[in-house]
């Protein structure tokens, strides 16, 4: 596929990654937004998965309807969506090769809670330097207890969706990568 075509498809991948936040975002932290770029990452591979991540994070947390991220917050999060994206094109094409359901199974639902969990300790981290009291800073921890709840649920929820929808996903679009090209 051109460039012209993949950057189109980059673009239509980050729409429907900020369609899809907005679409659930009145319920906290249940998302699709991690695993569609972790499938972006797959698709477009290394590069182009982390812009796609990180412009889709970047849209969807500074055109929020809730409010914009503040700066800090907001460059955690584009890392993250980078850094998601990234692991799509590296961890998505071996996790397809495994023949063991079972084992695919949790190898995808243990990728969704890494992942997840890698955005919840740097956006949270970046959350208290940004919003804690400069005195409170040895607080860390409870500040991060504080949100245990929230942070749980996205664990769980993506951990689920992982493990229900990403090999079916990337089985269906394994076909595509090839006529993307490099």
């Amino acid at each position: 596929m051109n460039r012209t075509r993949r950057a189109i498809l980059a673009g239509l991948l980050v729409a429907l990654i900020v369609a899809a936040g907005y679409a659930l975002a009145g319920v906290p932290n249940v998302e699709l937004v991690t695993l569609l770029v972790f499938v972006s990452g797959f698709l477009l591979g290394p590069g182009l998965g982390a812009v796609v991540g990180g412009a889709a994070w970047l849209l969807h947390s500074t055109l929020n309807p809730l409010g914009a991220a503040a700066p800090p917050v907001l460059a955690a999060q584009v890392l993250c969506g980078a850094v998601i994206g990234l692991a799509g094109a590296v961890v998505g094409r071996p996790l397809l090769s495994l023949r063991s359901r079972p084992a695919a199974a949790v190898a995808y639902g243990l990728t969704g809670l890494v992942l997840t969990a890698v955005y919840q300790v740097l956006v949270n981290a970046a959350a208290f330097v940004t919003f804690a009291d400069r005195d409170a800073q040895r607080a860390f921890w409870g500040f991060m207890a504080a949100g245990l709840a929230f942070t749980a649920t996205h664990l769980v929820w993506n951990t689920a969706v992982f493990l229900v929808a990403a090999r079916p996903v990337l089985s269906a679009l394994d076909r595509y990568r090839g006529e993307l090209g490099p």
